[in-house]
């Protein structure tokens, strides 16, 4: 059984509220699931989104999707996007 890397886009109305999100994201607890890495990351304009990696297991069904809809669940997130996902 491999892991994957999952990174997601977290997106806020205020740019005031992404140092929340960015915490909310560090302490998140999703079974075998394990935050990596975190940062603001510039989109234009001075408007900013929240970008975090997660690493989780490959080979168990509907985990990515239950990661998804904690992510969604964090207070002030507007939207969430996959960004990016690979095989570790």
């Amino acid at each position: 059984m491999g892991n994957m890397l999952a990174i997601f886009k977290l997106y806020a109305e205020e740019n005031e509220q992404l140092d929340g999100i960015l915490q909310a994201c560090k302490d998140l607890k999703v079974d075998q699931v394990q935050y990596k890495d975190g940062r603001k990351d510039p989109i234009a304009f001075g408007i900013e989104c929240v970008k975090v990696g997660f690493m989780l297991p490959d080979k168990i069904p509907g985990i990515f999707e239950k990661l998804e809809e904690e992510l969604k669940k964090i207070p002030n997130t507007t939207e969430v996007e996959q960004a990016g996902m690979t095989l570790l």
